[in-house]
This record gives structure tokens, sequence and C-alpha cells, in this order.
């Protein structure tokens, strides 16, 4: 039995559940360790644990060996740069949203709710901003520059109250 089926099979006392008379995968769990929170976008823990899963799964291929106790300073140099590769690619995928989103606030006639729309807008560059915090520089002040640009659109949007309504 490989190290992947006995650190990754099914309990017992879990049945598959059934749905229509088809039975659905049960979730792979690591036995002793609690579920971890389930994000939109990988953080630096789940890309750490993608790079160590598959360099296991290289190092049991190769070797076809299961002992992972000697760790190597190239071992961790590998995944070090892993880490630094996907936050580069995280970092273009930023940058090429900014560039999307400044040239769709050129347009003035942006809807403001729905599909393509400033709120979409302020919504996905919300969803970056782990990203933006991490690179600084540039990228952030364009950042801010939209956020700013997104939020000022959807306050004018807003009907101002009057001084009438609050008396």
């Amino acid at each position: 039995m490989t190290i992947f089926k006995k650190i990754f099979r099914r309990k017992a006392d879990n049945p598959l559940p059934t749905g229509g008379g088809r039975e659905e995968a049960a979730p792979l769990r690591i036995e002793g360790i609690p579920e971890a929170p389930f994000t939109a976008e990988p953080d630096d823990a789940e890309l750490a644990a993608q790079a160590v899963l598959e360099m296991m799964a290289n190092q049991s291929n190769r070797s076809n060996r299961s002992n992972q106790s000697n760790r190597t300073t190239a071992y961790y140099q590998q995944l070090a740069d892993r880490i630094r590769e996907a936050h580069a690619k995280a970092a273009r995928q930023a940058t090429r949203f900014i560039y999307n989103c400044e040239l769709m606030l050129q347009n003035r006639h942006l809807p403001l709710y729905g599909g393509g729309s400033v709120q979409m807008l302020e919504t996905e560059l919300y969803k970056r901003i782990d990203i933006i915090e991490r690179e600084g520089g540039e990228l952030k002040r364009r950042w801010q520059h939209c956020l700013a640009e997104v939020t000022v659109r959807l306050m004018n949007a807003q009907p101002a109250e009057t001084s009438e309504s609050s008396e």
C-alpha cells in the first residue's frame, strides 16, 4: 500500500452518501487533521501543501520508496521556488486585471450593477487585496486608484439624502 493510500484512505465509519441512486465520492481527508477552511483562491499554505504532495509523488515514482525523512536544502529550495512562481503568477494575473479595470473605467457609461458593472469591478478588486498588499509599489497605487474611482461612482449613484427626508 502506497503512502498516499495510507494517508488519504476513506474512513470506514463515513459511508458514501447516495444521491439519486448513484454514489458520490467522499472528500479526501487526512486522518487526525481537522478540515481546513475552503477559500476561493489558493493561499500560501495550500500552494505549499500542493508542492509537497507533488514532490512526494515525484520522489516516490523515482525511487519507489516511501521514506520521507531525507529532506535536503535542495528540496526546500525547490519548494520555495514553486511558492515564488505561484506568487509571481498571481501578481501577473492581478496586474492584468488592474489594467483591464482601468480600461473599463474609461467608459463613463459603464453600468452600475450586473455583469460587467462597476459593482462587479469593486468585488473583483477586493478579491485581490492580499496579492496587492504583498506586491505593493506601482500595482498597489493603481489598484487604489481603481478602487477610489469605483467607490466614487457607486456613491454618486446612490440617491442623495436630503435634509427634508431627515426632518
